[in-house]
């Protein structure tokens, strides 16, 4: 069941349709959000590449910037002969250095994660939320890829400097959300959803394997599935990248309602729980906690960080924060 909010959020509209799937006109649109998402600079950066912000970190990559004429104290390997040759004045090129970082962009969308009670569906959010921080990185001129995961596919999207890399990572966004919303209509009607889908173990073997060290990751997930065995390849990946996390959920996997009987449906069926019991309530409530507490303690520290979303949470403070935390440009 979805119950009609008010956000001031300005990446969530509510509307009957926002609320259970994604355009690429909306993911798109979000690239004005960037004002809102602040990400100050202040952190030494361990990347490879070079791109948009000055940085104490040293490095040979160099990038052509002009030819202009020759000034004192100019380094004289750098004049350029062909264009002293033709206006008859020494010229010199000029080059700057800029840090280009790879950055990750990660995003959950296997069957878990489109459900909600109220505002929009976990994958929405994550989608919205992976689109901000794509569209933040890209203005700081860092190169944007990722990994976008359903049941069936997970599919890499190399990093790309400017607009480029981001309109891969939302088209595949929009594929996969598709592809699953439709699939989980299906399994609803027919009570025979696939059990088989991609795991966060698997994902983080990929992500061994195609993010360079120092690159940085965002992770917008529920953490369906997830377990200690995963926790060996998280912290190779913690160990040579930065890595921001998000846990999406919604209000009901936190907390059990006041006490009563409730029907949820999932558009096609109902079903019906009884949330009376205290005992059972607070048990609930405490393995949710738990479960925070022991992703904290996983991802947080070292240039690394932990966060939560509810579906009823502000995306651009979200955003912000996960991005506040990640290595910027010094």
């Amino acid at each position: 069941m979805f119950t009609a909010r008010r956000n001031r959020d300005p990446s969530i509209n509510q509307t009957t349709e926002d609320v259970t799937r994604v355009s690429l006109a909306q993911l798109v649109s979000l690239r004005r959000s960037v004002a809102l998402v602040k990400r100050p600079a202040g952190r030494r950066s361990v990347a490879v590449h070079v791109g948009g912000s000055a940085s104490r970190a040293l490095g040979r990559g160099l990038d052509f910037s002009e030819v202009r004429e020759y000034n004192r104290g100019d380094d004289v390997r750098m004049i350029d002969w062909k264009v002293t040759a033709r206006s008859g004045k020494p010229h010199t090129k000029v080059y700057n250095e800029e840090r280009e970082r790879p950055f990750h962009v990660v995003v959950d969308l296997r069957p878990t994660m489109f459900f909600a009670t109220r505002v929009a569906f976990k994958s929405v959010l994550a989608a919205k939320l992976a689109s901000m921080v794509a569209w933040a990185a890209a203005a700081q001129r860092d190169r944007v890829g990722g990994l976008v995961f359903c049941d069936q596919r997970l599919r890499e999207i190399k990093p790309a400097a400017g607009s480029k890399g981001v309109t891969r990572l939302l088209n595949e966004i929009i594929h996969a959300h598709s592809e699953t919303r439709a699939r989980v209509y299906e399994a609803s009607q027919s009570e025979q959803m696939e059990q088989q889908s991609y795991t966060l173990s698997e994902v983080f073997q990929r992500l061994q394997r195609t993010a360079h060290t120092g690159s940085s990751i965002c992770l917008c997930t529920d953490f369906s599935r997830y377990n200690p065995e995963h926790s060996a390849y998280v912290r190779q990946l913690l160990l040579h990248n930065h890595m921001a996390v998000c846990r999406i959920y919604d209000p009901l996997e936190a907390v059990l309602p006041p006490p009563g009987r409730y029907t949820v449906s999932n558009g096609i069926k109902r079903s019906s729980f009884d949330s009376s019991a205290s005992a059972v309530r607070q048990q609930y409530a405490e393995a949710f906690a738990s479960r925070t507490l022991s992703l904290k303690q996983q991802f947080a520290g070292h240039g690394n960080s932990y966060h939560e979303c509810a579906v009823t949470d502000n995306l651009s403070e979200v955003a912000g924060n996960m991005l506040r935390r990640l290595p910027g440009s010094v």
